[in-house]
């Protein structure tokens, strides 16, 4: 029995699949339809159901037996759950970040910031959001522990799905946004830890109770559809 690495083909899929539904195009409780993807994508459709598997791990899908993978819903109670979940882990990684930073560590985060600002004052969403998730994913390279960088990692696509639900909604959160980023690498610099927690615990409140409203308001859109 030889080993053989796994083809990274079915992570592709899984990305693309993953950016439709955080974008919107593929709506919640949508059938998600392994034929034709399988057909538009040139692909098997063995590949298509492996990333459904990895969108499943990522929360985005739900898979039930008999009926298939459909895209896994966004209620204002998956949002509350998640987001307390989500600002307590984050809580964790940016308070061993403000502690242990040395050197040219904050390097990415300053550039980032020079991104996001010209993104906010362009009034680019895609380019702001874009610059937003991998600011995320600069601070959970510096969790600190290798089991909570992961989950968080794990925890993205889910965190996407929200930030781009609550970017769209207008310049106001970009702007939002971009000043709590701005206020929080402040804080990592001064490693000012009282600041920093109850700044992500005000922010983690806030962003919650938009995304919870935007889910509210999806749904509201998908039963009306599914009526008409």
């Amino acid at each position: 029995m030889s080993f053989k690495p796994n083809d990274s083909l079915t992570e592709q899929i899984a990305r693309f699949l993953g950016k439709q539904i955080i974008g919107g195009d593929m709506q919640p409780g949508e059938r998600i339809q392994e034929l034709r993807i399988a057909a538009e994508l040139n692909v098997s459709r063995g590949s298509v159901r492996e990333a459904l598997l990895i969108l499943q791990r990522r929360h985005l899908v739900d898979i039930y037996p008999r009926r298939g993978a459909i895209v896994a819903s966004m209620t204002a109670d998956d949002v509350r759950d998640f987001f307390e979940l989500w600002f307590v882990l984050l809580e964790q990684a940016v308070s061993h970040l403000a502690h242990n930073w040395q050197n040219d560590d904050l390097a990415d985060f300053f550039e980032l910031m020079t991104a996001l600002g010209e993104c906010n004052r362009n009034d680019d969403l895609d380019g702001f959001y874009r610059h937003g998730v991998s600011f995320l994913g600069a601070l959970y390279q510096h969790a600190g522990n290798r089991y909570l960088a992961q989950t968080l990692h794990d925890l993205l696509p889910l965190s996407q799905r929200c930030l781009f639900a609550i970017l769209r909604a207008g310049k106001s959160r970009i702007e939002q946004t971009h000043d709590f980023l701005d206020a929080l690498l402040q804080a990592i610099i001064a490693r000012d830890q009282p600041r920093l927690c109850q700044m992500i615990r005000q922010f983690g409140h806030d962003y919650s109770q938009l995304a919870q409203a935007s889910a509210m308001a999806l749904g509201a859109d998908a039963a009306h559809t599914q009526q008409a």
